[in-house]
């Protein structure tokens, strides 16, 4: 008589998944989407400044 494969059932290791909370982002109104949040602050900074254009003398000599 044949004893079919997964009979014997599986064997526990011992490992329990954590339980974590979903990660989901609220969703907006279409008009705000369309429209954009009245109240938001851009805080981003720009960094960049313009480079200076030096003749070629002068960037030739300018370890004097």
């Amino acid at each position: 008589m044949c004893i079919p494969h997964g009979f014997t059932g599986s064997k526990s290791n011992g490992f329990v998944k954590k339980e974590r909370p979903k990660k989901s982002i609220k969703r907006v109104s279409q008009a705000q989407f369309e429209k954009g949040d009245a109240n938001f602050v851009d805080e981003r900074i720009e960094l960049r400044e313009p480079k200076k254009e030096a003749s070629f003398f002068s960037s030739l000599f300018s370890w004097l």
